[in-house]
């Protein structure tokens, strides 16, 4: 997979691979509301200290995520989606791993997320790769 920055081009389909990763799933607020940040990526991610990457396999996007700087050492992982399809090829891992190096690169020390606890697939996937429930 090739991962590159966020760039206003792939828009369109981002936020289609992030609606498709929410299929089922209740929001608990619009859909407007849940997709405000991904409308304002460059001033919300990256403008703030943060990054957001797009993974592509040949010229098709099959992942994305991001992380959002909290203070100068801390940050919240985001919006980490993979194409339902082809999940659990290693993909999710590439993108996690790339985000970590980043935001350990900016001098951020700490990463946290909030996941569904009624996505156990999620949750296990952030286990698996040393993250720890604290709440």
């Amino acid at each position: 997979m090739r991962l590159i920055r966020y760039h206003d081009d792939y828009f369109e389909p981002m936020l289609a691979l992030h609606r498709s990763a929410l299929v089922g799933i209740p929001l608990g607020m619009s859909q407007k509301e849940d997709e405000a940040d991904l409308r304002a990526i460059k001033q919300v991610y990256l403008g703030g200290g943060g990054e957001f990457l797009l993974g592509f396999i040949h010229e098709r996007l099959i992942a994305m995520g991001g992380f959002k700087r909290l203070t100068d050492a801390s940050a919240e992982l985001r919006r980490m989606r993979i194409e339902r399809e082809l999940q659990g090829r290693g993909y999710g891992t590439q993108l996690l791993r790339e985000l970590e190096r980043l935001a350990l690169q900016s001098g951020i020390r700490t990463l946290r997320l909030d996941a569904a606890r009624r996505r156990p697939l999620t949750l296990e996937f952030y286990r698996q790769h040393g993250y720890q429930e604290v709440g």
